[in-house]
């Protein structure tokens, strides 16, 4: 037998031999770590799963909470009703001559507060402020003249107030903003705008309208003042011809509504036609033929508005 028969012969035993302890404790070595390996990655899934769903449970509760203070934050303007100091009755003060005189020109102030601000509403409540203080004082007044007593003067307050003033100006505001949104917003902007169609409420109230609740609420105001001047002031200083029963004090007494409701009108439209994005507001003009047309029914019918007023707030 030659060498390389020999040593061919020698390898083929030796393939053949039965596995040594060190084959065995190797093999189970290399089965451990797998198990390790797979176990390790099994934790750490887990671990990356949990975490995740943890930053998603943190995140969805920041979201509430967030949404919440957005919705029930109270807005800065009625923080400054408490703060007295940081009112500005002294801009409220030219406003109100402004609009008197030039009411025009203040609205066009309201182009640099959009620029500053970013908002077309005011953030001072002053203007209201001063506006109930003008109503109570004329409500004392009026009260001197036809109450006569402590409960019907601060009844008269409230009617004037809280009810003429603040209750009908929340309800002309809604008013106004919705069909604003609805009717006058122009179409690129209403398209470019989300308005939502779930629900009966979300397709009437233009939730994410660019016009500003507290803008009409503003209008309002604005164009109360005339009201003020003409209802509450200069009818009081005409009582006298008013209480008349002739057909002058009929004639007076409805030309003053009717110059008074007008001059709301007015104020109204050049509020409203300040906003850039909506169009056709001279529609609010068109109220002003149909004051025209009852005034003068009411005339020609000797039927005196201002008496039936008086009759109204003090029988």
């Amino acid at each position: 037998m030659t060498d390389a028969q020999k040593f061919g012969h020698s390898t083929a035993r030796r393939s053949v031999l039965p596995l040594t302890k060190d084959d065995i404790t190797e093999g189970i070595g290399l089965v451990d770590q797998d198990d390790n390996i797979s176990m390790d990655n099994s934790i750490q899934s887990t671990s990356l799963t949990s975490y995740a769903a943890r930053q998603h449970r943190k995140s969805k509760s920041r979201r509430i909470h967030e949404n919440f203070n957005s919705k029930f934050r109270i807005p800065r303007y009625f923080k400054r009703l408490f703060n007295i100091k940081s009112l500005d009755f002294e801009t409220s003060v030219w406003d109100m001559i402004n609009l008197i005189l030039r009411p025009k020109q203040v609205y066009r102030s309201l182009y640099y507060q959009k620029e500053t601000r970013n908002k077309w509403s005011r953030d001072d409540p002053s203007f209201v402020i001063l506006l109930c203080g003008l109503l109570s004082v004329s409500a004392v007044g009026w009260s001197l003249v036809y109450a006569r007593s402590f409960g019907k003067c601060i009844r008269l307050i409230f009617h004037m107030v809280v009810v003429d003033f603040l209750l009908a100006g929340f309800i002309i505001a809604t008013f106004g903003w919705i069909i604003s949104s609805k009717l006058l917003l122009d179409k690129n902007i209403k398209d470019g705008s989300s308005f939502s169609t779930d629900g009966f409420l979300r397709r009437i109230i233009p939730f994410n309208s660019p016009v500003e609740w507290a803008y009409c609420f503003d209008v309002h105001c604005n164009a109360y003042l005339l009201i003020w001047v003409l209802l509450y002031l200069i009818e009081l200083v005409l009582l006298p011809v008013l209480r008349l029963d002739n057909y002058i004090a009929t004639l007076l007494g409805n030309t003053l509504y009717f110059i008074a409701l007008t001059y709301y009108f007015i104020i109204s439209f050049y509020g409203y036609n300040t906003l850039p994005f909506l169009h056709k507001t001279e529609y609010i003009l068109l109220f002003i033929p149909v004051l025209a047309v009852i005034w003068l029914i009411l005339s020609l019918s000797n039927i005196n508005l201002a008496a039936y007023m008086l009759k109204y707030y003090f029988s």
